[in-house]
């Protein structure tokens, strides 16, 4: 088929605007494409030029005659009568740019695309909502799926037919026969037959009124760690025999099951992954942070994109291991990653970027996954001449490589590393790759991957005792809602100067859960009552009726659209029981308990069905039953912290206008306070007549340390708080620190 060129059929004024909006870009602008014209401008250009998102840009140059999402490319196939092409990616994810290399930047291809379809693209990181319908198809349809998502849908949205990555003989080929049925009329009805098919089985996968369950308990907890144990490669680590993902959300609940009962077991497969992901070319040994995934079982190959919720995930499981375990290297990687985070992904004003591309500039010019990355042996002889064997031999660069760009710096698994000594030297191979041409940034603000960051650091400010990752964390807090909290309503993303689509209620958990450890951190309120309003906000636009909680605050083309689990991030279902009950308990709202309670229900089929289906939703769940499980814990309403350390004190961090009882229980009703499994010298405590008897209390107030004077097993603290007022119901919290073995 012969190639005319889009414009050919544009009219004059879009044309204009395309051309003007090329043009403003400037000259310090690059047209992802390699179809230029003599004068060395792109050929090409369409409606995606308009666009705020990164990986809409990328593509604004193709052949295809794109136009993104929207009412727009829907009405121009109704009134053309033609399916839909939609492609769903984002901007560093590896298959989407060799796809468009091959085909969307191909004129045959787009002499197909744009005779027969209207061409759609898709950012899925833009529009989660849209890419769990379109990736849900495609699992029905395939059996597998990922990205690029290659999505035909019928002109009202439904798809009919779906795939993933094409290559360009194959996806010319299926166009072609897609095209030919479509032009058929005996076949419009069986098209239209599966389209009704997979939106009914979409719908039915999602559906909105599960039937209420008991929550998940104890046998509930005791399998999922059987099925992790199970799964648990024992040679390598982690949870796969071939790729290996770092699966946060298995790891966080190992830990907070070994914290709750002292599962050996659970543990155990935790520290198991996280030497793994420590030591392996999954982690940047000299930049800091982790990349996406490894292809292979040994955690070696990376593939190399670095997403910000890896980073806050990775960083908040890093610090709950080394309160397990008191391994270095575990507080190491966590604090390698905000520096990595702080240098590399923080914007002018303090939020975070989205992601690193896999792909960079090699010596020659050409883009190839992990060329930025990759260290030869001759770079450290230039850089570390007296030290270079050293660095060759512990980096494991002298091994045969396993990507054509060279070899990837990995630590031998379970080596003594001399970190005082190395990590110099890391940083002077850091600064030399610094040097080269970096991958590209995306540099989309995400307001719920932000709130992953800021609660990883506000966490991570608490246990290292690090007041700057809390004035990070609270300047990213302060960036995000000054720009996307408007009215009562949380915008998804910052791109372009200008905050863009609706949040969905992951954005809304995950930020809410970040003030709240800012909150635990700084003890600001400012950051209890933004997450108040976060939450409120959230059961007033995603409420369904039903107890569950939509991901989206409008429905989309195929109904209301709900997660079904939890994958590379917690589902928003997931982390909103948690986000919502501790919430409630902060601020004493029966009414939020109470949604907390009917989501949990309503979601608790699946939870002891698959538990490994929502592992942060059990998370969640075992706050609402028990509270939750960390070292250092907001209680009784938020009006007192209490924080065990590795030192064996017992931190207490009483609100002001509150007090604690008596150390000895007084009359029935006052259960003042008692520790449980150790034993304390009680400072002294003001004493205070009852008034009506002769006995008197004591009330402590402030803030005060109790050395315990044994740790070989939990403590318990079971303790009141009260005003001059009322006093709260009793709490109980359980601390569990590292053997000493």
């Amino acid at each position: 088929m012969a190639f005319e060129p889009p414009a050919a059929h544009r009219a004059p004024d879009l044309q204009a605007r395309l051309d003007a909006a090329y043009a403003a870009k400037g000259p310090d602008y690059t047209a992802r494409t390699h179809l230029k014209a003599p004068d060395g401008q792109a050929k090409y250009v369409n409606r995606l030029i308009l666009e705020p998102s990164p990986y809409l840009i990328q593509h604004a140059h193709n052949p295809v005659d794109w136009h993104p999402w929207g009412e727009d490319a829907m009405q121009r196939a109704r009134d053309e009568g033609k399916p839909i092409f939609l492609s769903v990616g984002y901007a560093t994810c590896h298959w989407c740019h060799v796809m468009e290399e091959e085909s969307f930047d191909d004129e045959q291809v787009a002499a197909l695309l744009n005779a027969h379809f209207i061409p759609v693209k898709l950012d899925r990181e833009q529009r989660p909502d849209l890419d769990q319908i379109y990736i849900t198809a495609t699992q029905l349809q395939q059996g597998h799926a990922g990205w690029p998502n290659s999505v035909w849908l019928m002109p009202d949205g439904r798809p009919f037919h779906t795939g993933t990555y094409f290559p360009k003989q194959q996806f010319m080929g299926v166009l072609q026969a897609v095209s030919d049925a479509w032009a058929m009329a005996e076949q419009r009805p069986e098209i239209e037959r599966v389209a009704t098919q997979i939106a009914t089985a979409i719908q039915r996968q999602q559906a909105a009124k599960l039937m209420s369950s008991p929550p998940p308990g104890p046998e509930h907890f005791n399998a999922a760690v059987a099925q992790l144990v199970n799964m648990h490669n024992d040679l390598h680590g982690g949870f796969s025999q071939s790729q290996q993902f770092p699966q946060e959300g298995f790891i966080l609940f190992l830990l907070d099951q070994w914290r709750r009962t002292g599962d050996e077991a659970a543990l155990a497969v935790a520290v198991a992954t996280l030497d793994a992901i420590a030591y392996g070319g999954i982690h940047d040994h000299l930049g800091g942070g982790f990349h996406r995934y490894t292809v292979d079982p040994n955690w070696r190959t990376p593939h190399f994109e670095k997403m910000l919720y890896n980073q806050g995930q990775l960083a908040r499981a890093f610090i709950e291991g080394w309160e397990a375990t008191k391994d270095p290297a575990y507080a190491r990687a966590a604090k390698r990653t905000f520096a990595y985070i702080a240098r590399d992904m923080t914007d002018p004003e303090g939020a975070f970027y989205s992601a690193e591309d896999a792909d960079s500039l090699d010596p020659k010019g050409e883009l190839e996954e992990g060329a930025f990355y990759v260290i030869a042996p001759s770079v450290a002889n230039d850089v570390l001449p007296e030290d270079a064997s050293y660095v060759i031999a512990t980096l494991g660069l002298a091994e045969q490589p396993t990507i054509d760009a060279g070899p990837i710096v990995h630590l031998s698994p379970g080596s003594e590393i001399d970190y005082a000594r190395l990590d110099p030297m890391l940083e002077a191979l850091r600064l030399k790759r610094d040097l080269r041409p970096r991958p590209l940034r995306d540099e989309k603000v995400i307001a719920g991957w932000n709130g992953l960051m800021i609660r990883a650091l506000a966490e991570g400010a608490v246990a290292f005792d690090a007041p700057d990752y809390a004035r990070m964390a609270a300047k990213a807090g302060e960036t995000l809602w000054s720009r996307l909290w408007s009215d009562d309503h949380l915008y998804r993303l910052w791109a372009g100067g200008a905050a863009l689509e609706e949040g969905t209620l992951e954005d809304y958990a995950w930020l809410g859960l970040g003030m709240l450890a800012l909150f635990d951190a700084t003890g600001e309120a400012v950051w209890r009552d933004r997450a108040a309003a976060l939450a409120q906000a959230t059961l007033a636009k995603f409420d369904d009726g039903a107890g569950r909680l939509k991901m989206a605050a409008k429905d989309g083309p195929i109904g209301p659209v709900y997660e079904s689990g939890d994958g590379a991030t917690p589902a928003g279902e997931s982390s909103a029981i948690e986000f919502l009950i501790r919430t409630a308990l902060l601020t004493q709202d029966a009414e939020m308990q109470i949604r907390a309670e009917e989501l949990r229900a309503a979601i608790s089929a699946p939870m002891t069905e698959i538990p490994l289906l929502r592992p942060e939703g059990i998370i969640g769940s075992r706050i609402l039953d028990e509270g939750t499980s960390t070292l250092r814990r907001t209680l009784a309403k938020g009006t007192l912290n209490a924080h065990l350390t590795f030192d064996g004190e017992l931190r207490l961090k009483i609100a002001d206008g509150w007090h604690l009882n008596a150390a000895e229980p007084g009359p029935d009703w006052l259960i003042g306070v008692k520790i449980e499994g150790d034993e304390t010298a009680w400072p002294t405590g003001k004493t205070l007549s009852l008034g009506f008897s002769d006995e008197e209390i004591r009330i402590y107030e402030g803030e005060m340390v109790l050395p315990l004077s044994n740790i070989d097993g939990p403590v318990t603290l079971h303790v009141q708080t009260c005003s001059d007022q009322i006093c709260l119901e009793p709490v109980s919290a359980t601390f569990r620190l590292p053997s000493a073995d």
